[in-house]
C-alpha cells in the first residue's frame, strides 16, 4: 500500500483526505436545466425520474454525484475509454446513451438538470462488530486517501462520492476494475490508477466489507 501511494506521489498528486469543496450546483451554472430535463427523459428507463438509479439494470444513482465527474465518464464513453470490453453488458449499454449527450451543450444542460435532484436518504445500513471493524480498517487503508474518510470523493483525484452508489453498483464496478472491465484503456489514467487500488483488495470478503461500510456513511 505504501509503494502504491507513494507512486501517486510520483506522479504528481497530492493526497487530500476529506471533501471535496466542490459544491453541485457551482459546477453546473453554464447549463440549461429547463433544456437538460428534455434531454434527461433519454435517461429515465435506467437512471430513474430522480436520478435514483436501478441495480436491476445496473444503473447507478446519478443524484448527489459531482458533475465533474458525471461530465467525465460521459467523456470516457465517448472516446472509448470505457464500455468497449467485452463482459462489460452495462457499459456497451451506455455507450449510445452517451453519444447523445456527447455535445458540449447537451452534456452541461442534462447534467444541470441531474444537479437539482435530491438524494434519497435511506435507512443506514447497520453492520455486525467484526464486518464493520474490517470494513472500516480496509476501507481507510486502501480507500480514504482518495475518496476520503467520509467517501464523498476529492475533485483533486477525479474521485466520485461514493455514499449515494449503491451496494451493488460498488460492488459490480470494483469487480470490474480488478478484472480489467473498467480502467483499462491507456488514456484513461484516473480508471487505471483505480484498478491498481481495487487490485490491492485481497479477497472476496474484504471487498464485500468495504462496500457494507461505505453504506454506514452519510450521503
Amino acid at each position: 500500500m505504501i509503494k502504491i501511494i507513494s507512486s501517486l506521489f510520483a506522479l504528481g498528486f497530492v493526497l487530500i483526505v476529506g471533501t471535496s469543496t466542490i459544491s453541485v450546483a457551482s459546477a453546473s451554472e453554464k447549463g440549461d436545466a429547463k433544456n437538460g430535463e428534455r434531454l434527461y427523459q433519454t435517461c429515465v428507463a435506467c437512471h430513474g425520474d430522480n436520478g435514483q438509479g436501478n441495480d436491476a439494470l445496473q444503473a447507478p444513482a446519478l443524484a448527489g454525484q459531482y458533475p465533474w465527474y458525471l461530465a467525465q465518464q460521459l467523456d470516457n464513453y465517448n472516446t472509448g475509454k470505457r464500455g468497449t470490453q467485452a463482459g462489460d453488458t452495462a457499459g456497451m449499454q451506455m455507450l449510445p446513451m452517451a453519444q447523445l449527450v456527447a455535445d458540449e451543450k447537451a452534456k452541461a444542460d442534462v447534467l444541470a438538470y441531474v444537479a437539482t435532484f435530491d438524494v434519497e436518504s435511506d435507512a443506514k445500513t447497520e453492520l455486525d462488530a467484526e464486518t464493520m471493524r474490517n470494513g472500516s480498517r480496509q476501507y481507510n487503508s486502501q480507500c480514504a486517501a482518495c475518496h476520503g474518510n467520509n467517501g464523498k470523493g476529492n475533485e483533486a483525484l477525479k474521485s466520485p462520492n461514493l455514499t449515494t452508489l449503491s451496494a451493488d453498483y460498488l460492488t459490480r464496478q470494483l469487480q470490474n476494475y480488478k478484472a480489467g472491465i473498467r480502467g483499462y484503456h491507456q488514456d484513461d489514467k484516473y480508471g487505471r490508477q483505480m484498478r491498481m487500488m481495487a487490485n490491492t483488495i485481497s479477497n472476496d470478503k474484504n471487498l464485500k466489507d468495504i462496500v457494507s461500510f461505505i453504506q454506514t456513511l452519510d450521503k
